[in-house]
């Protein structure tokens, strides 16, 4: 809305009270800070599910979608009301000495909401949105903000004739003023009467005082003072009568606009954001890849697949600075890894397939502690990406692009917490079960599998951002939990010692962003894994013999870079390479990567609205398994991504 003459309290209640839904994350790239404005910009448009670093929960753990940040409003009804109580526009009827006044609006029930994090998100999303102040879950619906911006403007000030302090109404309202007390409701309390005013701002005060002067002669049965008195607020009236009908009419329009949306609320406390992705994919080679060690002998013979999925997710708040997100999911979309192409490493994004059947993909609730720490509790379909910041500045196709598998090695329920340090840095902890609900022995929330992660992140300019991470990791059955790298990389890095044996692993990770300018962004991540055999195992079916106390060593690299608005105005090029997880040294004979895998990716993303994007890309495979037996295997895709 342009700047106007004159103070509107519906119109400065609506964008005042904007704000961003988003996590936790001091430093990070595709997710807001809630604890401090992010200094490392998202890279994605708002709003947009498939680009906020958090795992999509399916029935398969790795596969992965981008949580969404979004921008979202904040309104108190009783805030609006008492605003058009004092605005609203009365007519005086010098016959019978009444006022007729607009009623403004009667509702009591309050739907302002402090929260980021933006969510409405996905991401999500993806953010994110997250200094801690900002952290509220702000409108009860989205529509009130386009709503706001949709306001037309009242009158062009620059066609109005100035009211300036020599004029004959300038002095007769000053003049009623000082008697009645009827001042205009500014934020200083006075009538500023030492500038020239627009016609449309002196209506403005001109109202205020007619409304002032009818509730003391209701409420005490006054008279005007002087029959004099009355005949100035009769010509005012008369001279600026055109002012105060178009007064009339926005006010009537702004009703009418914000009822209609109440009436359409299926809460006062919860708002739903939902996304919608088609995805056509396939992949492409001579032979289904094998381990290393073997040769490929099975054709590698696939069509092309068209699927879609659906998320909704519903973010509800209780304080304002709270934040319970449930998200529906429901989706068709084959993963085309190992049973389609022999090796993991061709997983693609966003692959949710629960057979079309609606079921929990999140369940978690967010809390302030103080005013540096945000608390997590999850109960299902989670991980630590949810909630520490992973640095990655691209977005991506595929599931070894989204960042470092570290923060996917627990997934399921638990929590954590994050604490801004200091300006420049924060702290996380988090933990996590995949067995949380299951009461046997050697299983529940704390004694069956589990990982928990520490991580610092530290953000010395808006343009980089580092992390040093560290997570321990049990399972005593990698095959039925999260295995060593959580479904990436080779078949020998996921299981270096076999499927069914109890397994820990210590795993580092190193990662940085960097903001070379303001369309290119680039960063990466390292990351080091020592597991350790915690159980012996035989097996004289494969020949696999594992002792105790064996150890093997997992590395993991990528290199990402993302180039914005090329070609339009929120589209952005993708680019990744990277080593998928390898197992380069084991004490268990014959189970160890011989060569190397790389992943090379491109993606553009395009938005043909501000709602619905389309995002073609391929990635390519060479060495898969890391095996240079294997021919590379490519994988094509075309995604279309409806939000609402």
């Amino acid at each position: 809305m342009k700047k106007m003459g004159v103070s509107l309290p519906l119109t400065s209640v609506i964008l005042g009270f904007k704000l961003f839904i988003v996590p936790p994350v001091f430093g990070q790239t595709n997710v807001s800070n809630p604890l401090l404005n992010a200094q490392i910009t998202a890279n994605l448009p708002e709003n947009n599910i498939e680009e906020t670093s958090e795992i999509l929960g399916s029935t398969n753990p790795a596969e992965k979608q981008i949580q969404p940040i979004k921008k979202i409003d904040s309104i108190n009804v009783n805030s609006i009301n008492k605003s058009l109580g004092s605005f609203s526009v009365t007519n005086f009827n010098f016959n019978s000495l009444s006022f007729l006044e607009k009623q403004s609006l009667n509702n009591s029930s309050q739907l302002s909401f402090d929260n980021r994090l933006h969510l409405a998100t996905f991401n999500s999303e993806s953010e994110v949105e997250e200094n801690f102040a900002n952290h509220k879950l702000q409108a009860q619906i989205e529509g009130y903000n386009e709503f706001s911006n949709s306001f037309e403007e009242i009158i062009n000030v620059d066609q109005l004739e100035d009211v300036t302090p020599d004029h004959w109404a300038y002095e007769a309202l000053r003049n009623l003023i000082e008697n009645y007390r009827c001042i205009n409701s500014s934020v200083d309390k006075t009538f500023n009467g030492n500038r020239a005013m627009t016609r449309y701002e002196f209506a403005d005060m001109l109202n205020s005082c007619l409304l002032k002067i009818r509730r003391s002669i209701e409420g005490l049965n006054n008279k005007f003072s002087t029959q004099e008195d009355l005949a100035i607020f009769q010509r005012l009236q008369t001279e600026f009568a055109e002012e105060l009908a178009t007064i009339q009419t926005k006010i009537d329009n702004q009703e009418r606009q914000i009822t209609f949306l109440e009436e359409r609320n299926f809460s006062t406390t919860t708002i739903l954001r939902g996304q919608v992705d088609f995805l056509a994919a396939s992949v492409f080679g001579d032979r289904k890849a094998v381990s290393a060690g073997e040769s490929p002998t099975e054709d590698l013979d696939s069509n092309i697949t068209f699927a879609g999925r659906v998320v909704l997710n519903f973010d509800t708040s209780f304080t304002g600075k709270d934040l319970l997100r449930t998200r529906l999911q429901a989706g068709n979309v084959n993963n085309l890894g190992s049973g389609v192409t022999g090796t993991a490493m061709t997983k693609i994004a966003g692959a949710t397939n629960t057979d079309n059947d609606v079921r929990i993909g999140k369940l978690f609730y967010r809390f302030p502690l103080g005013d540096k720490a945000l608390v997590y509790l999850a109960a299902a379909s989670q991980s630590s990406s949810d909630f520490v910041p992973v640095l990655n500045p691209a977005s991506t196709i595929s599931v070894f692009g989204f960042y470092n598998p570290i923060y996917d090695l627990g997934f399921g329920a638990g929590g954590g917490i994050y604490y801004q340090l200091t300006d420049e840095i924060g702290a996380a902890l988090t933990y996590y079960t995949a067995s949380n609900s299951d009461p046997q022995p050697g299983k529940g929330l704390f004694n069956g599998d589990y990982t928990a992660l520490g991580q610092i992140t530290f953000t010395p300019s808006d343009r980089l951002g580092i992390v040093f991470s560290y997570a321990h990791y049990y399972s005593p059955e990698p095959e039925s939990t999260n295995n060593v790298t959580s479904f990436i990389g080779s078949e020998f890095a996921q299981f270096p010692f076999g499927e069914n044996t109890a397994t820990s692993s210590d795993n580092f990770n190193l990662a940085a962003s960097y903001q070379i300018s303001d369309r290119l962004k680039v960063g990466g991540w390292l990351g080091y894994t020592n597991a350790v055999a915690e159980s012996s195992f035989s097996s004289p079916d494969n020949g696999l013999n594992v002792f105790r106390g064996a150890d093997a060593d997992i590395w993991t690299w990528a290199f990402a870079a993302s180039f914005s608005d090329l070609g339009k105005l929120g589209s952005s090029l993708n680019f990744i390479l990277g080593m998928p997880p390898k197992l380069s040294d084991n004490d268990i004979s014959g189970r160890r990567d011989t060569d190397t895998s790389y992943h090379i990716e491109l993606s553009y993303k395009y938005p043909l609205t501000e709602r619905i994007f389309v995002t073609p890309g391929f990635f390519v495979i060479t060495n898969p398994e890391h095996n240079a037996e294997n021919d590379a295997i490519w994988v094509g895709v075309l995604r279309t991504t409806i939000q609402f």
